[in-house]
């Protein structure tokens, strides 16, 4: 396995621009693979879509088992005049997008911390790291854009709602505001014959007095 096994073991840590790129192992199409990794600023469904379009620019891309991603006659003319075969595979590790890349550019002699491509293969693969930064920047404005979007609908229909309300409760004060005329006024109506009962009543008793007396004053001439 070289010394690169070994140095697998030890992981190392390369820093490139903003990206801090390490040595390391891991499995590959059912096999332990040499190469580097690093984690990624997004989503892993955004990851292998922008790693698969960048690895076209300089190969075929094929699916491996396991999620491998495969380029095995990749053509970096920064890392080798040659084609070589690319192995990579990205998954989520503790909440991390993580990115291995396995480079062999012959039997054993894959690229990790101390090689003599390692320098070019981390520039090669930070060009990648701004590119994909630069859409999760697109991304993240495109969702506030979403959002504030989706807040003036809500909006909207918030203002729309309220200006129904607002009609329906118009509505109603109208409604209340004349059955409150239409009670007033069956109030006075009502008081007015009230009115109107107390002087029947008065006349009434009247009549009854002078009926009484009337009565009376009969018998009496009877008597006489």
């Amino acid at each position: 396995m070289s010394k690169y096994f070994f140095l697998a073991v030890f992981v190392f840590g390369a820093f490139v621009g903003q990206a801090q790129i390490y040595s390391g192992m891991t499995e590959i199409e059912r096999s332990k693979k040499e190469g580097f990794f690093t984690y990624l600023a997004t989503e892993e469904k955004y990851a292998i879509e922008s790693w698969k379009n960048y690895l076209k620019k300089f190969g075929r891309v094929e699916n491996g088992k396991g999620g491998a991603i495969n380029s095995f006659d990749t053509r970096i003319t920064s890392i080798s005049k040659n084609s070589f075969p690319l192995l990579s595979k990205i998954s989520e590790e503790n909440n991390k997008t993580k990115l291995f890349v396995s480079i062999a550019l012959g039997p054993d002699d894959y690229i990790q911390t101390g090689h003599a491509q390692f320098k070019e293969a981390t520039a090669w693969l930070e060009d990648f790291i701004q590119i994909l930064n630069l859409e999760e920047a697109v991304r993240k404005e495109e969702q506030k854009l979403a959002n504030l979007t989706s807040q003036k609908v809500k909006n909207t229909k918030s203002a729309e709602r309220l200006v129904r309300e607002l009609e329906a409760n118009k509505r109603q004060t109208e409604l209340l505001t004349k059955k409150l005329e239409e009670a007033k006024l069956e109030k006075e109506k009502l008081l007015a014959n009230q009115e109107q009962n107390k002087l029947d009543q008065k006349a009434t008793e009247d009549a009854l007095i002078l009926q009484n007396q009337a009565v009376e004053s009969a018998k009496k001439k009877i008597k006489d």
